[in-house]
């Protein structure tokens, strides 16, 4: 009787030590743990991303600078870093195409919605009978910020 329960007991062990051992494993970024589902993430920005995007902010220009390792934006006045590929947790600079739509999301190692950029994307707008190409800055509940290679003196934002 001593042996089965020793039996029992040392089972019993393996089985806890192999769930400890399971729950610990390192999980990859595009686990069902991330905010977005992407695709392969990456450290850096699309080439044709880089380079200065203006926007008009409450009666104030908005430049975001994107470069190839960070994203930057300066708003009256002060510079405040978005994303940078150095950086550990969702403020990492991690760029991926959220599936299932035409956005990419800077911080693919978000977890949770407020710590989502909401994606972006290149998209064309028509104004003043031109054709402009615009990052579009998403944001929540269907509302987005077109940002532009030249400065611009309007807000075009809905």
């Amino acid at each position: 009787m001593k042996k089965v329960i020793k039996l029992a007991l040392t089972i019993l062990a393996g089985v806890a030590f192999a769930a400890i051992s399971i729950q610990a494993s390192p999980i990859s970024a595009q686990a069902a743990d991330t905010y977005y589902k992407v695709g392969k993430i990456h450290n850096y920005t699309p080439s044709s991303w880089r380079g200065n995007w203006y926007s008009y902010v409450d009666g104030k220009m908005c430049v975001t600078h994107i470069n190839q390792y960070s994203v930057t934006q300066s708003y009256k006045g002060k510079s405040h870093t978005l994303f940078k590929s150095t950086w550990k947790g969702y403020k990492k600079l991690a760029v991926a195409k959220i599936q299932g739509s035409s956005r990419y999301t800077f911080n693919a190692y978000a977890q949770h919605g407020y710590q989502s950029d909401r994606g972006w994307g290149i998209t064309h707008r028509t104004i003043n009978d031109q054709r402009l190409t615009v990052l579009r800055d998403y944001s929540a509940m269907g509302s987005y910020v077109d940002l532009f290679r030249a400065p611009v003196y309007k807000s075009y934002s809905k």
